[in-house]
């Protein structure tokens, strides 16, 4: 496995550790790395799965500058394996829970969403859907993800203004659901994935089924014809001029004395 996504156990647990420095930002060998792990998190031994960051991120989201440089079958399977793999741990049957440790962006605060339930850390993260702010769409795949862990009256918020939020303001928009002091994250984490671990998995399964089941039903409707069309839009030439707009902004923020 890319050690960019660190797969480690601890008892019946499995614990995920994006270790991407300096933002572990998503690409293509991520969503490979996370499409490859997924058939060992769901291996009978293992009862609940934490997922977490390292640094000050928890995940800067996708990697604009890196995802402008895929073309043609690239691209393509890019798209797909961003599909697969947020589909896939959305769907995992089992207690998944995020201890997100600091910057959640965008792609990165998805990810954190395909949980069943998120705890961040108390401090100076920001954690929000900013995809509006770039330019682009949500795929169904991570659209659905939201729509279910964050539904509620500030959804129209989180996806039409872009905004990040600080940890205590994000468990009110329905982003995180709990505040934790950072010392405390991850054993909170492991200690709520083993409490839900060490209840029937197969009653735990079949509702987590149920809940999730229009979700994944709209995802696959999507994909029925092969590829979500709204990557299409992801394709169009406005669509890569808006991220090359934002690519520039953020290096010209970079390079600010």
């Amino acid at each position: 496995m890319a050690t960019m996504l660190r797969l480690e156990r601890q008892g019946p647990l499995a614990v995920l550790t994006l270790d991407r420095p300096p933002a572990n930002a998503l690409n293509r060998e991520f969503f490979v790395a996370l499409c490859t792990t997924l058939p060992a998190l769901r291996a009978s031994d293992v009862h609940g799965v934490v997922v977490t960051g390292t640094g000050r991120f928890f995940s800067a989201g996708l990697d604009l500058f890196e995802i402008l440089t895929y073309q043609g079958a690239e691209a393509s399977a890019f798209m797909a394996r961003f599909d697969d793999g947020f589909t896939g741990l959305f769907a995992l049957e089992k207690p998944v829970v995020a201890a997100v440790n600091g910057h959640a962006i965008a792609g990165g605060a998805v990810l954190a969403a395909t949980a069943d339930f998120r705890l961040a850390a108390e401090g100076d993260g920001r954690i929000g859907l900013t995809e509006i702010q770039v330019g682009v769409p949500f795929p169904t795949s991570a659209l659905e993800v939201v729509r279910f862990s964050c539904a509620g009256p500030y959804l129209p918020e989180l996806l039409f203004h872009g905004r990040t939020y600080a940890p205590e303001e994000a468990r009110v928009r329905r982003l995180v659901d709990d505040v934790v002091p950072a010392a405390e994250l991850l054993p909170r984490a492991l200690a709520l994935a083993g409490e839900l671990a060490a209840r029937s998995l197969a009653s735990f399964a079949a509702s987590k089924r149920a809940l999730r089941a229009d979700g994944l039903a709209r995802i696959a409707a999507a994909r029925a014809g092969g590829e979500d069309p709204i990557w299409a839009v992801w394709r169009a030439p406005e669509t890569r001029a808006a991220i090359e707009a934002f690519a520039a902004r953020a290096i010209g923020r970079r390079s600010r004395p």
